[in-house]
């Protein structure tokens, strides 16, 4: 059994897909540090997004930015874009739910666990609301290159 080596576009994108998911887990992170280390969470938060703007520019242009909607695709290309807004829809209302139910989580523990201010309150939220925002673009992205990423092997084979 011979192991042929994987293609240098193939690798690309899998390399700028890691770099999204570790900058979300990074963006994620920051939000469940804000309390209890809120200094390492601010801090986790710059890098997650300065990551996380990479990663999605990286992913972005090793398939062509043809997840952007002003981008010109063949009849394939636009099934495949399709599916993978339909990804980025599906778990978008999944993280929504997870978001809601971390809001009345934070609000219940809140009161009886720390005394925040409307500031703290303010920039939790804004790290959730902005993983979210991150989120969906890079899922429709990542979906996008997954599935080109599988044509091209397919094809190679």
């Amino acid at each position: 059994m011979t192991l042929t080596p994987v293609p240098a576009t193939v690798a690309q994108r899998k390399r700028a897909m890691r770099i999204g998911d570790g900058a979300i887990a990074a963006l994620i992170l920051a939000a469940a540090l804000h309390f209890p280390a809120q200094g390492l969470s601010n801090l986790l938060w710059m890098l997650g997004s300065l990551a996380a703007a990479l990663g999605i520019y990286e992913l972005r242009k090793s398939i062509g930015y043809s997840d952007l909607p002003e981008a010109e695709l063949d009849e394939y290309e636009l099934k495949r874009h399709l599916e993978a807004r339909e990804d980025g829809l599906r778990w978008s209302l999944g993280l929504s739910l997870a978001v809601f139910l971390l809001s009345g989580a934070v609000a219940c523990t809140a009161r009886f666990w720390v005394e925040p201010d409307g500031l703290s309150v303010a920039l939790f939220f804004a790290k959730v609301v902005y993983c979210q925002m991150i989120w969906v673009p890079f899922i429709v992205a990542r979906s996008l290159a997954g599935k080109i990423n599988r044509d091209e092997l397919i094809a190679r084979d």
